[in-house]
């Protein structure tokens, strides 16, 4: 019996150690990362903090090496997914020529926690909170326009606001553009048919069931979340790239950058419960699936229009980015197509992504 407590005492300390060591190498990775990502130039801004929007509390956090810069409003994906928190690993380079703000939209991550945990926004209401960033920014930095990047679902909010409100916006950047959100799950699978790896297999008889069912589906309310999933992680199988950035990568990212609080951790496991979350989401997912669809929206734009998609991006469909971009009128346009990366492109490769922002930077002077 002694012998048998000394090795469960033995097995618990082993456990204590581990998680010590685990617990201090995020700690000194935290430390690392604050002074890599530390902004010290004497007109330079690093800042996060509420404030009032549309009578809610907006989180928002600014950076950037010179406030006389160029600035630009990321909008983030998801929906509800919100990676400002995470945004020095993939926007650094950048910060050396633009101001960029990352804020948490109505309903979700640090926004959601500071106005007693209100969700299920509507489009209307995250484009007029989208608007009222957009004014605050013009009246804090003193510019007459801003640059707009939406990812996935902020594609949707950016190309609308950018059709919306040009007067307020120099260029529009697409990453990863959603044109319509149900169509792209099916074109997807499809495309994963096309793979010669899944030929005869199990997962191709799998796929093609799913693609079937999800067919006939009318609207959003009668989506299946497992099928959903399903046909999205069988599709991603075949298409995506080793370029794409692991689940473990990104969590180790997250946990180790010095801007992610007890907050950001609770929004990121809440969103694992999909029932929940899609429920919680429901009039932006109805949208989104059922309501959008940038083909039917104005191909004439007032102001510069630039898409980049990923080579292994199987959340959307390419030939329907390319063939909406081709019918675009605008006074400069521009498709890069970024090598190796998947839906989430800056994260897998935040050079080649600076790159190409870059490059945008100096086609509009």
């Amino acid at each position: 019996m002694k012998k048998m407590k000394k090795i469960i005492i033995t097995i618990l300390l082993i456990i204590l150690a581990v998680i010590l060591l685990a617990a201090l190498t995020v700690l000194i990775a935290r430390m690392i990362n604050a002074g890599r990502n530390r902004i010290s130039t004497e007109n330079g801004i690093q800042e996060s903090d509420y404030i009032e929007i549309n009578g809610i509390k907006q989180f928002v956090s600014i950076r950037g090496e010179d406030k006389g810069n160029p600035v630009m409003i990321f909008i983030h994906g998801g929906p509800a997914s919100p990676m400002g928190y995470v945004s020095a690993y993939y926007q650094r380079e950048l910060e050396k020529e633009l101001t960029i703000i990352n804020y948490d939209q109505r309903g979700c991550g640090r926004t959601y926690y500071a106005n007693g945990e209100i969700g299920n926004p509507t489009p209307d209401e995250l484009l007029a909170d989208l608007d009222g960033i957009v004014g605050y920014a013009k009246e804090r930095f003193g510019k007459e326009k801003v640059i707009i990047v939406g990812h996935s679902w902020g594609t949707v909010l950016g190309s609308l606001y950018a059709l919306e409100h040009p007067e307020n916006v120099s260029a529009y950047i697409g990453v990863s553009q959603i044109t319509n959100l149900y169509r792209n799950k099916l074109n997807v699978g499809y495309m994963a048919l096309e793979a010669e790896k899944i030929k005869g297999t199990e997962d191709e008889t799998r796929l093609k069931e799913l693609l079937a069912k999800m067919s006939s589906v009318s609207d959003y309310r009668s989506l299946s979340l497992d099928d959903l999933n399903s046909l999205v992680s069988l599709s991603a199988k075949y298409i995506a790239v080793d370029g794409e950035m692991s689940g473990l990568c990104q969590m180790w990212t997250g946990i180790t950058s010095p801007d992610m609080n007890f907050n950001d951790i609770r929004w990121f496991t809440r969103q694992m419960n999909m029932q929940e979350f899609f429920a919680q989401n429901e009039r932006i997912m109805d949208y989104a699936f059922s309501g959008f669809d940038l083909d039917e929206l104005p191909a004439e734009y007032s102001v510069p229009v630039y898409f980049l998609s990923g080579e292994g991006d199987y959340a959307v469909c390419q030939d329907d980015i390319r063939e909406y971009y081709e019918r675009i009128v605008s006074p400069d346009k521009a498709l890069y197509t970024l090598e190796n990366v998947g839906h989430s492109m800056f994260m897998d490769d935040p050079e080649q992504y600076c790159k190409v922002i870059k490059d945008i930077l100096d086609r509009l002077g």
